[in-house]
């Protein structure tokens, strides 16, 4: 399996992976994010949400409590699938301009720790 990175910015990452299957692709995503602490929220064919933390607390007590919810997105094209990483976090869920920082700064090392997943 041979992952690459295609486009990348603050919000999403961008990976062209192939060698692999369909569901060989799923089964990584869901061992990857799995041991990273995050849960299913929702799982379909081209797109997966995962979350770590409590939503509800983060809301009340802002950066305080740890929430994180990433959005996959999988599209085929013959052999290759382009896997979209997008950090789906609004001002509310961040946690005002702290939590936007360090929202992004943990979707910079989810995204770097997935790359190296995917080529190991």
């Amino acid at each position: 399996m041979t992952c690459t990175v295609v486009d990348f910015g603050k919000d999403s990452f961008v990976y062209n992976i192939t060698g692999c299957t369909k569901e060989e692709l799923d089964n990584k995503l869901n061992l990857f994010f799995t041991s990273e602490g995050f849960t299913r929220k929702l799982d379909t064919d081209t797109e997966k949400i995962f979350k770590r933390g409590n939503k509800a607390l983060r809301i009340l007590l802002g950066v305080f409590v740890k929430y994180f919810k990433v959005a996959v997105s999988v599209k085929t094209d013959g052999q290759m699938f382009s896997v979209r990483l997008q950090r789906d976090m609004n001002l509310l869920l961040s946690g005002g301009l702290i939590g936007i920082a360090a929202s992004r700064k943990e979707f910079g090392r989810i995204g770097e720790a997935f790359k190296q997943y995917c080529n190991n």
